[in-house]
């Protein structure tokens, strides 16, 4: 996870890319892919044309690469965030650019070209190459207090786990950078809420925060899992898996 969360500060979206990935760098992404898909949400690599010509007309331009995030069966956004970002960290780490993907592609086309599944849904889209110069968009984000109820001395005194835990949670992408969750915090763990649902994408922005969350925390040697009560994920922490 140390490569992850290195990747947290490097990854902006990236919309315009100076050129897309070659075949061979097409297949180390597909073989990341590969090794990050669950039996709940499987990770497809591919190059299309005009896989980014959206309806609602196109945002993304100088790559035809793409990763398409889909779900198995019943299971929770969260999951799909999860799995996603981990994957959109993962090509950070490889010096690729990238971006979450809601609506600005064709979806009729991606469908066809990539062949679902029976019970299986096209979630999200990714797009991936090569940039070269750093974005110069700067997204804001939400003061610690509004995230958490805590004020600056309140936050000082927190373990060391928790406050990076927070600073990568914060750092999170989400649509339209709405950022619609809330982290409860206490003393072995710590709960994010979704108070939005954001378009429809609340739950997979809820996922992608909690994999910062969970990412901050290993950072500082701190591990634990996720449990899901009444739609509000608790990520506790195990001590026996404590570095």
């Amino acid at each position: 996870m140390e490569k992850w969360y290195e990747a947290i500060r490097k990854r902006v979206s990236v919309r315009k890319y100076s050129d897309s990935v070659t075949r061979d760098e097409l297949l180390d992404l597909k073989e990341a892919a590969q090794y990050l898909s669950t039996d709940d949400v499987r990770i497809v690599v591919g190059k299309k044309d005009g896989i980014f010509d959206a309806i609602i007309g196109k945002t993304i331009s100088g790559t035809d690469t793409f990763a398409a995030i889909i779900s198995r069966g019943n299971e929770s956004d969260y999951m799909v965030g999860s799995v996603g970002e981990a994957f959109v960290l993962e090509c950070t780490a490889m010096g690729y650019g990238t971006c979450w993907l809601g609506l600005s592609y064709n979806k009729a086309l991606a469908k066809s070209f990539i062949r679902l599944n029976e019970g299986e849904k096209l979630r999200c889209m990714i797009s991936i190459g090569r940039y070269e110069m750093q974005p110069s968009h700067k997204r804001t984000r939400k003061t610690i207090y509004n995230l958490t109820g805590l004020d600056d001395e309140a936050f000082k005194k927190l373990p060391d786990w928790q406050k990076c835990a927070i600073e990568c949670g914060r750092l999170a992408p989400s649509a339209r950078n709405a950022q619609p969750w809330e982290f409860d915090v206490m003393t072995d763990s710590m709960q994010i809420a979704c108070v939005s649902k954001n378009f429809g994408y609340g739950g997979i922005d809820c996922g992608i925060a909690m994999l910062h969350i969970e990412i901050g925390a290993a950072h500082c040697g701190v591990y634990g899992d996720w449990q899901v009560e009444d739609r509000l994920p608790l990520f506790t922490v195990d001590y026996n898996l404590e570095a």
